[in-house]
């Protein structure tokens, strides 16, 4: 059963139907701590990590990092946890020792940014409340997964709840679509969501078989509740990761509070992904994607396994 301050969240994503006329402003985040969620799925090729994507997230992160900019990274397991938590399955493990391998998985990874990153901690943190006193130290922590039966992004948004900080999610796609990207080649992207908005769309796509989503629910509640800014980008892309973290034009999704996007037509817009209702920053027109991705592995909202 989830908490209640889940179920509460869903109901108002469902009842809230106005749409919000303020604009999203950089200066919403008071601490200028950014929480960066890595997605496994960059970490891997054919099964084996990546250092170039690696070396390159990292190099970025801490280019920004000397400039003055404070990161808290949180990395997820990819095809590593995947591979052990179906090895595990076989050998006849639980669902929570499940679990528990792919959080060790996570944080394997997890050592390889410390490994890359110039400034970071020593060691992979576990521990939330500690992460605070390293970034006031001018170090970067680095977490993997922290709690069984929820995704690394979950993980991230309690740490930049706890840090007042942004969210920001890398994975291999965009942002957030209006339907499946990697199935759908008509998915158009979001540019600007509410976090009811974004709650409405996980809701109807997790409802359909087969849905990989880029963020899970309980996570977005997290964001919602304390009204958390959070930003969904390609981190293939890491100039227009740079453009994000410095307040420039970026391509991508932003999630807010308050964005200037009507929730109507978002709820439109999840149910009839094969019209363009998507809504532009600038133009008023969605992006549109070209080809359908071949591979998407980002965990299912409320899933097993863990990105």
């Amino acid at each position: 059963m989830l908490p209640e301050f889940f179920n509460s969240a869903l109901m108002e994503s469902e009842t809230s139907r106005e749409p919000s006329r303020q604009a999203y402003s950089y200066d919403s985040n008071s601490s200028g701590i950014f929480v960066v969620s890595i997605g496994g799925s960059l970490l891997f090729e054919q099964g084996s990590p990546r250092a170039d994507s690696i070396k390159r997230i990292a190099s970025t992160i801490s280019s920004l990092h000397s400039q003055g900019y404070k990161f808290a990274l949180v990395v997820g397991g990819g095809a590593l946890a995947r591979d052990f938590i179906e090895t595990a399955r076989q050998l006849g493990s639980n669902n929570f020792e499940l679990d528990e391998i792919g959080i060790f998985a996570t944080r394997l990874n997890a050592m390889l940014f410390i490994e890359a990153l110039e400034n970071s901690f020593h060691e992979v943190l576990t521990d939330i409340k500690k992460s605070k006193a390293i970034i006031d130290s001018g170090k970067i922590p680095v977490f993997g997964g922290l709690i069984s039966g929820v995704t690394t992004d979950f993980d991230a948004a309690l740490i930049a709840e706890y840090l007042n900080a942004s969210f920001v999610n890398l994975s291999n796609v965009e942002g957030i679509f209006n339907a499946d990207p990697k199935t759908n080649p008509d998915a158009e992207l979001h540019r600007e969501l509410s976090h009811n908005g974004l709650l409405s769309i996980l809701v109807k796509l997790e409802s359909r078989p087969g849905q990989n989503l880029i963020i899970d629910i309980p996570a977005v509640t997290v964001l919602k509740r304390s009204k958390i800014t959070a930003f969904f980008l390609n981190g293939s892309n890491m100039q227009n990761f740079e453009s994000a973290i410095r307040g420039e034009s970026f391509d991508g999704t932003i999630v807010s509070a308050n964005p200037d996007v009507s929730e109507t037509e978002i709820q439109e817009d999840s149910q009839e992904p094969e019209k363009k209702h998507g809504k532009r920053k600038s133009s008023g027109t969605a992006k549109k994607r070209k080809k359908p991705r071949n591979d998407d592995s980002d965990a299912i909202a409320m899933g097993l396994r863990l990105h």
